[in-house]
This record gives structure tokens, C-alpha cells and sequence, in this order.
């Protein structure tokens, strides 16, 4: 027995769309060997070290930042202290939402000092921090657009930032410059 022509398509059209409305009522990214992956959504300090102290013409030889593995980024800079003496703290922040597929992090840098700021020279302290990044999805077998950018700030001025990205996201550092942002925190320090 031939099966009749317009019951086959009727079928086929049935379930193609029963198949339409599955997937889009589950999201593609649920789907087995696709990827959700979203940035980190945590941040800490994991080292800050006091390399110098004194003139900024004397101490300031190098500056710059630099990822590392597993999410870490190094900063290397110069902070006007006013003293040799100052003391240093540092402190994280995330500024994106949690699950969001780029995030953003503000790490600060506060000097503190007790005694009077020497007027001969610019004096400060010669410093590397080092944050570490963690959390955020998996990148699965075929993985969608994830990032994130980390804002280094000295005494409430920009001072740095270190990005990294997949897929077309690219650098966001570019015209980060200017004041902190504060819209969610998850401080450490």
C-alpha cells in the first residue's frame, strides 16, 4: 500500500512545527553542546606589594599591567603618597550584573599617610597588585561571546585597565578612563 501523499506532509508538518515551538521555548544555549558562558562574576586581592618608596623621579621605573593564568591580572605602578611612610590598601568590586556575558571589575588602590606630604619632590610608593578572577559559566563544546575588564583606580583616579575577550567583544579598555563605577559590589580585600 502506497502511504497517501498529502497525510505524509501533514505529518512532517506537524512536527516540524512541535520541533519549532520545543526550541523556542527552550533556549539554544540549554541546548546539549552549546554554551552559556558568561565573564567571572568574582574578584579579590590576591597579593599587594610595597616595591619602593620615594621620589617619583628615582623610584617610578616601570608601570604596567598584564593578565596572567587562571584569571589573575598584575598591575605594576607608581601611586602618589605624599610620604614615604604611606600605607597602602586595595579593594575589588564587580560593576557588572551577575550572569552578564561581559563583566566588569574596579579594583582601588587608597594610600594613607600620617604625616605631613613632603613639598620637594612627588614622593610615593612603588606597588604590584595582583586580583584574581573566578565564577562565571562554562565554555561548553561550542562556546558563545564572553569577556571581562578590570579598571585599576589610585586614590580615585583611573590608573589602568586589563581586558580579555572571545568572539567579537574585542578590547573594551579602550575610553575607560575617568571615575569609577558603582552599580553592584561583591567588595574583598
Amino acid at each position: 500500500m502506497v502511504p497517501d501523499l498529502s497525510r505524509t506532509v501533514a505529518i512532517a508538518l506537524i512536527a516540524a512545527v512541535l520541533t519549532l515551538g520545543l526550541v523556542a521555548a527552550v533556549p539554544v544555549n540549554s541546548l546539549p553542546f552549546f554554551s552559556d558562558d558568561t565573564g567571572p562574576t568574582d574578584i579579590e586581592v590576591a597579593s599587594l606589594e610595597r616595591l619602593d618608596a620615594g621620589c617619583k623621579e628615582s623610584v617610578a621605573q616601570y608601570s604596567g599591567t598584564q593578565n596572567g593564568p587562571n584569571g589573575s591580572y598584575t598591575t605594576t605602578s607608581f601611586v602618589e603618597t605624599g610620604s614615604r611612610n604611606a600605607s597602602l590598601s586595595a579593594w575589588a568590586e564587580r560593576t557588572s550584573p551577575t550572569g552578564a556575558e561581559y563583566s566588569t571589575f574596579d579594583v582601588h588602590v587608597e594610600s594613607h599617610r600620617t604625616e605631613p606630604a613632603n613639598t620637594t619632590c612627588d614622593v610615593g610608593i612603588q606597588y604590584r597588585l595582583t586580583v584574581e578572577t573566578s565564577g562565571g559559566g562554562d565554555d561548553g563544546l561550542l562556546p558563545d561571546e564572553s569577556g571581562l575588564s578590570v579598571r585599576f583606580h589610585e586614590n580615585g583616579r583611573y590608573a589602568a585597565c586589563a581586558s580579555s575577550s572571545s568572539g567579537d567583544f574585542g578590547s573594551a579598555c579602550r575610553g575607560v578612563e575617568g571615575p569609577p563605577t558603582r552599580t553592584w559590589a561583591n567588595a574583598t580585600g
